[in-house]
C-alpha cells in the first residue's frame, strides 16, 4: 500500500503511472559523467519504474479486455473486493448502481441510488453525474428525463491503462468530499517513448436470444378460472374482461408467437486503432474507433464514437507539460414498452384491452412505431492539463486543470395512432459541467538514508453547473409535425410562440455547485519499513449554509513491514495497516444554502409538473418537499481499516484481508412535524448509517512454469452489514412510504405483513367478544390471506408489519482461473452475490388483476413481454383477488424471494499467434497477435423465480422489466506492432 501512496499522490495528480519526461531526461543527463555499469543500473531502475504498478485493488484487465462490454461498472463487476455492481438491466447504455462498501444512506427513491455511488476519475478528473433536479418535475420516475445514458458509457474501454478502486480511508481524504462514497480511478493509455508502436483491437459478436415460453389468452383465461370459479359473483363475471371472454377472437386466443418479433439475435462489433510513439522529452498516443452494442430485447442497442489524444513534453530541465483529450459521441436506441413511453408523457390511456401475443398484430403495432422519434445523443469531452516545475531537487510545484463536459439530448415523438389520436413531442437538452482546478507543492528529503520525509501543500477549486430545457407538446394538428416550430423572429409579438397550434409545457433549471479545498499532507518513512501518513483539509462548499460552510477533517494512517523480503523463509513479505479518515459528503442541491424555504403545491393533484393555482392560490399545503430552517450542516462519513497483507511461498501466494467501518453521519432526512404546521415535514440533519464488513483477496500462482503450464487463480470477497445507527432528535423510527427505517436495524430490509396461509372458511377467522378480526377496520373473510398479529391486540394493521430481508447482498465476489500453455490462454470468471432478497412485484401484479385492472395507474400495463410464463402460479395460494384487503398486496413476505446467485460470467479462449515460428518470421515488428473467442452471461444458478436475480432494481423490488443480461459470443483479435 506504501508504493500506491507514492504512485497516486507523490506524483502529480493528472500524470500517468509512468516516469515523467523531466525524470527521464534528467537521467540522461546525470549518467554523462558515470562509468557504463552504473549506467545499466540506472537504466535498470527506468524500467522498473515504468511498469505498471500492480496492487491488490487494481483491475487486471488482462481478464476482461477480450469482452464486448460497454461501460465502467460492467468491466468491473465481480473483479474488486468490495465493490458490488447492480444491473438491473440489459439495455446496453443505461445506468447501473454502484456501490463500494454498503450503502451509506437508505435508497428510498432513484435518485437516492445516485447519492451512495463511487466518484469515477478519468486522468485525474473526476466525472460529473447527471444533477436529480429533473426528477422534481416527473409525475413518473421510472426514468430520469433526458436520452437516459449512462455517464460512463463514453468511455472506450480499450483505451484503459488501469482502473484502480480506492477504499482506503487516506487516500479517500486525500481526494476530497467527491468520494466519500468511494473512488474508482481510471488512467488512459499515455504517450510512450520509444518506437512507434501500432494497436489494433476489434471484434464482432452476436447477443443470443433466450428460451421464453410465449402464452396467449387461454393460459391467462385457465389462470383466472380458478379465482372466478371460487370467488366471483355475479357482477363480476359480467365484468369479465372482453378479450378474455371471446374465445373465438384470434388476435388473442390465436398463436401466441410475439417472441420471433420481440427477441431477435443481434449482431455486435467494435473496433479502436491506436498509435503511441515519441522520443525522451516528447511522446504522443492517439486512439479512435466505433463500437455498437446491442440487446436481443426490443431492438435496443448504443452506438459510440470515440478519440483519445495525449501528449508528454518536457522542453526544459525543470518543466514538465502533459494534456490529454478525452472525447466521444454515443446514440441510443431505447426500448418501446408503453410504460416507459406513457410515463414520460405523463398519460394514463386506455388499459382495458393489451396489445395481442399474435406476431402480426404486434408486427402491425411496430410498424406504427416506425413513424416515432425517439432519438438519444450524448457528447462527452474530457480535458486533463498538466504542468510541474522543478524548483529545486527536492522541491517541486504542480498545477493542473480539468475539464469534464458532458450534454445530452433527447428527441421524442409519439403519433397519435399510439396515442389514443393525442399525439405527443418533447425535446431535451441538458449538460454537465465541471471544472477542476488544483495547485500543489511538493517538498521531501531525507535524513541518514533512514528518515525519508515527503510534505505536500495544496488548495483544489472543483466548480460544477448542471442545466436543463426541457419542452413537451401535446395534441399536435397531425402526425408529420414532429418538432416543436416556433417563431424564431425576436422583434414579433409572438415571438417563441409555437407555430401549429401545439400546446407547450416548458421547464429549464440549473443547479450550481462549488467546492474550494486547502490541504496539507505528510509522509514518514523509516528505514522502507514504517510509513506514517497524515492529512488535515479544509473544505468549503457553496450548497451548504453560511454559518457551518466549512469543514475541517483529518485522516492520518501507520503501516509497519514486519517481514520483508528475503527475511524468511515461508513468507515473503508481511505488513499490518491501520488508517483513519472523516470525510465531507458533498450536497448537490442548493435548496438547503439559501436558508428557509419550502416548495409549494400550487399544481394539479394530477400532474405535480403543471402550476395551477385552481382558484386556491392560498390552499396549497402541505408541502411535499418539507421545510428547510437553519442550521443545515455537512455530512460527512467517518472511515476506519486495519489491513494485513501477506505474500507467501516464494511469491506464489498473495493474501490481504481488510476489516472496515464506514459511517455516514448527520445527513439530511425529511422527518415529520405536527400536521398543523401545514408542512409534510422538517429537513434536518441527524440521520447516521455504519456499514461494517471484511474485504478478502487471495491471488495465487497455483503452477507456473514459464516453458509449460501455468495457472493463476484469484478470489476476492465482500462481507458488509449495514446498520441505522441515528435519527434526528433522538426518534428510534421513521417511516418513508412504504418503507419504515428503525434505529439498530439494516436500512435496505422490506417492511412486510407476515403471511401464514389462507382462511378457507368464516369459522377458521378468530373472534373476540364477538368482533372478527380486522385489517384496518375491514373484516377478515374467507379467501382472505392469514396475517400474523405480532402484538396481538387483534387489529392487523401496520404495526404488524416486521422488518425482513436485505435488498443489498451480505457476500459478494468473484473467482478467476487463469491456464495458459505455449501461447494458448483460458480465462474463467465466476461472479456470486449471496444474502439478498427481492419482492416479486411481478408475481403481486400479476396475481393482484383485479385491482391493477381496474385502477386508474400505468401499474395495469400488460406489455407484450407479458404474454409469457414469467412467474411460477404453483407457489402462490388462491385468495379472493376482489377482497377489500387487497389480498395481493406487495408488502408481504409471500412475494420475498431468495435472490442470491451464482453466475459463470465470462470464459475466453484465446491464442497469440506471434508464438508461431512462421508469424514472427514474416511479421518481425509485430508483437502481439492475439485472436480470441469469448463469452459472456454464460450460466447463472439461483433459486429465484424471475427471469435473472440480478434483474431488481435499486430499492430490492423485481418488477419483470428488465432486459435480459444475453449471453453474447464474440471473435476478435489484438494486434500489436
Amino acid at each position: 500500500m506504501r508504493r500506491l501512496f507514492c504512485f497516486l499522490f507523490l506524483v502529480p495528480m493528472f500524470h500517468n503511472n509512468h516516469a515523467s519526461a523531466w525524470d527521464k531526461w534528467k537521467l540522461q543527463q546525470d549518467t554523462s559523467q558515470i562509468s557504463e555499469a552504473d549506467q545499466q543500473l540506472l537504466r535498470g531502475r527506468l524500467k522498473a519504474l515504468l511498469q505498471k504498478q500492480q496492487v491488490k485493488d487494481s483491475l487486471n484487465k488482462g481478464n476482461v479486455e477480450t469482452l464486448p462490454l460497454v461501460g465502467i461498472p460492467q468491466l468491473l463487476k465481480g473483479q474488486v473486493s468490495g465493490l458490488y455492481v447492480q444491473e438491473s438491466t440489459g439495455e446496453p447504455g443505461t445506468p447501473k448502481n454502484m456501490v463500494i462498501r454498503g450503502i451509506g444512506s437508505p435508497l428510498l427513491a432513484a435518485k437516492d441510488a445516485v447519492g451512495v455511488q463511487p466518484a469515477v476519475y478519468v486522468n485525474g478528473i473526476p466525472i460529473a453525474r447527471d444533477n436529480n433536479f429533473t426528477y422534481s418535475i416527473q409525475q413518473y420516475q421510472f426514468n430520469r428525463l433526458g436520452p437516459g445514458t449512462d455517464n460512463f458509457a463514453g468511455i472506450e474501454l480499450s483505451t484503459i491503462e488501469s482502473v484502480e478502486v480506492i477504499k482506503d480511508p487516506v487516500l479517500l481524504a486525500k481526494l476530497g468530499p467527491l468520494a466519500a462514497n468511494g473512488a474508482i480511478w481510471i488512467l488512459t493509455k499515455p504517450g510512450k517513448e520509444g518506437r512507434r508502436e501500432i494497436s489494433f483491437d476489434g471484434y464482432v459478436g452476436l447477443a443470443t436470444k433466450p428460451v421464453v415460453t410465449p402464452v396467449n389468452a387461454q393460459y391467462e383465461n385457465l389462470f383466472r378460472s380458478a379465482f372466478y370459479d371460487k370467488y366471483a359473483s355475479a357482477s363480476d363475471k359480467l365484468s369479465y374482461p372482453g378479450y378474455l371472454s371471446d374465445e373465438t377472437n384470434i388476435n388473442y386466443y390465436g398463436p401466441a408467437n410475439w417472441d420471433d418479433a420481440y427477441y431477435k439475435n443481434t449482431p455486435i462489433y467494435g473496433g479502436n486503432l491506436g498509435i503511441r510513439g515519441g522520443g525522451d522529452r516528447a511522446n504522443f498516443a492517439f486512439m479512435g474507433g466505433y463500437m455498437k452494442n446491442a440487446n436481443v430485447a426490443d431492438k435496443t442497442n448504443i452506438e459510440r464514437y470515440n478519440a483519445l489524444f495525449n501528449v508528454n513534453m518536457a522542453p526544459y530541465k525543470w518543466f514538465n507539460f502533459g494534456t490529454t483529450i478525452n472525447a466521444s459521441r454515443s446514440l441510443r436506441d431505447r426500448n418501446r414498452s408503453l410504460r416507459d413511453r406513457f410515463g414520460e408523457a405523463a398519460y394514463v390511456p386506455d388499459l382495458s384491452v393489451p396489445i395481442s401475443p399474435n406476431r402480426d398484430k404486434y408486427g402491425e403495432y411496430l410498424d406504427v412505431y416506425k413513424r416515432a422519434l425517439d432519438n438519444n445523443t450524448v457528447n462527452m469531452l474530457n480535458l486533463a492539463v498538466n504542468l510541474d516545475l522543478y524548483l529545486l531537487p527536492n522541491l517541486k510545484f504542480n498545477t493542473n486543470f480539468g475539464v469534464d463536459y458532458s450534454e445530452g439530448k433527447r428527441e421524442a415523438f409519439f403519433p397519435g395512432s399510439l396515442m389514443e389520436t393525442n399525439n405527443y413531442m418533447s425535446s431535451y437538452f441538458g449538460f454537465n459541467q465541471r471544472l477542476v482546478f488544483n495547485n500543489s507543492l511538493d517538498y521531501n528529503f531525507k535524513l541518514e538514508d533512514k528518515h525519508k520525509f515527503d510534505f505536500k501543500l495544496g488548495a483544489a477549486y472543483t466548480q460544477d453547473l448542471y442545466r436543463y430545457h426541457y419542452g413537451r407538446a401535446y395534441d399536435g394538428p397531425n402526425d408529420f409535425i414532429k418538432v416543436n416550430v416556433v417563431e424564431g423572429d425576436s422583434q414579433k409579438g409572438n415571438y417563441l410562440t409555437p407555430i401549429g397550434g401545439l400546446y407547450v409545457n416548458r421547464w429549464s433549471n440549473r443547479e450550481d455547485f462549488r467546492l474550494h479545498s486547502l490541504y496539507l499532507s505528510g509522509h514518514y518513512t523509516w528505514n522502507d519499513r514504517l510509513d506514517i501518513n497524515a492529512l488535515l483539509r479544509y473544505d468549503g462548499s457553496s450548497t451548504v449554509q453560511p454559518d457551518s460552510r466549512w469543514l475541517m477533517t483529518p485522516a492520518f494512517s501507520a503501516n509497519y513491514q514486519f517481514v520483508q523480503e528475503g527475511e524468511a523463509e515461508v513468507v515473503d513479505k508481511l505488513s499490518i495497516k491501520a488508517s483513519w479518515a472523516r470525510i465531507g459528503k458533498p450536497v448537490f442541491t442548493s435548496k438547503y444554502a439559501v436558508g428557509p424555504n419550502y416548495t409549494a403545491d400550487l399544481n394539479w393533484g394530477s400532474e405535480k409538473s403543471l402550476v395551477s393555482y385552481n382558484g386556491f392560490a392560498v390552499s396549497s399545503r402541505p408541502y411535499s418537499e418539507g421545510w428547510v430552517g437553519y442550521g443545515i450542516q455537512w455530512p460527512y462519513t467517518d472511515h476506519a481499516e486495519l489491513t494485513i497483507d501477506g505474500t507467501l511461498l516464494e511469491k506464489r501466494l498473495d493474501v490481504r484481508a481488510s476489516l472496515y467501518q464506514k459511517k455516514d453521519v448527520n445527513q439530511l432526512v425529511n422527518m415529520p412535524i405536527p400536521a398543523e404546521y401545514g408542512y409534510s415535514g422538517q429537513i434536518i440533519n441527524g440521520l447516521t448509517v455504519q456499514n461494517r464488513g471484511v474485504d478478502l483477496n487471495v491471488d495465487g500462482k497455483i503452477l507456473s512454469d514459464p516453458a509449460g503450464f501455468q495457472w493463476t487463480s484469484s478470489l476476492n470477497l465482500n462481507f458488509n452489514q449495514n446498520k441505522l445507527t441515528a435519527l434526528p432528535n433522538g426518534k428510534t423510527e421513521l417511516k418513508v412510504g412504504d418503507r419504515l427505517l428503525r434505529v439498530g436495524q439494516a436500512v435496505d430490509q422490506f417492511w412486510l405483513y407476515e403471511n401464514e396461509g389462507i382462511y378457507n372458511t368464516d369459522a377458521e377467522i378468530p373472534v373476540q367478544n364477538g368482533r372478527k378480526l380486522q385489517f384496518d377496520g375491514v373484516d377478515f373473510a374467507a379467501g382472505d390471506p392469514r396475517w400474523k398479529d405480532q402484538n396481538g391486540d387483534f387489529v392487523i394493521d401496520e404495526k404488524d408489519r416486521v422488518l425482513k430481508g436485505n435488498a443489498m447482498p451480505k457476500l459478494v465476489g468473484g473467482f478467476t482461473n487463469q491456464f495458459k500453455f505455449k501461447g494458448f490462454e483460458l480465462n474463467m470468471q465466476w461472479y456470486f452475490a449471496l444474502g439478498q432478497k427481492a419482492l416479486n412485484q411481478r408475481a403481486a401484479s400479476k396475481y393482484d388483476f383485479i385491482n391493477t385492472e381496474n385502477t386508474n395507474s400505468l401499474d395495469g400495463i400488460r406489455e407484450v413481454f407479458h404474454w409469457q410464463q414469467d412467474v411460477d402460479i404453483t407457489k402462490y395460494p388462491i385468495y379472493n383477488p376482489w377482497s377489500p384487503l387487497v389480498a395481493y398486496r406487495v408488502d408481504q413476505d409471500l412475494f420475498l424471494e431468495n435472490a442470491s446467485f451464482l453466475k459463470l460470467r465470462a470464459l475466453t479462449f484465446g491464442y497469440d499467434l506471434i508464438q508461431l515460428n512462421g508469424i514472427k518470421k514474416k511479421f518481425q515488428t509485430m508483437r502481439r497477435a492475439y485472436v480470441y473467442v469469448s463469452g459472456i452471461n454464460v450460466l447463472t444458478i439461483s433459486k429465484f423465480s424471475g427471469k435473472d436475480p440480478e434483474l431488481i432494481d435499486f430499492n430490492g423490488y423485481y418488477t419483470g422489466y428488465g432486459l435480459p443480461l444475453s449471453p453474447m459470443v464474440s471473435v476478435g483479435i489484438k494486434l500489436e506492432l
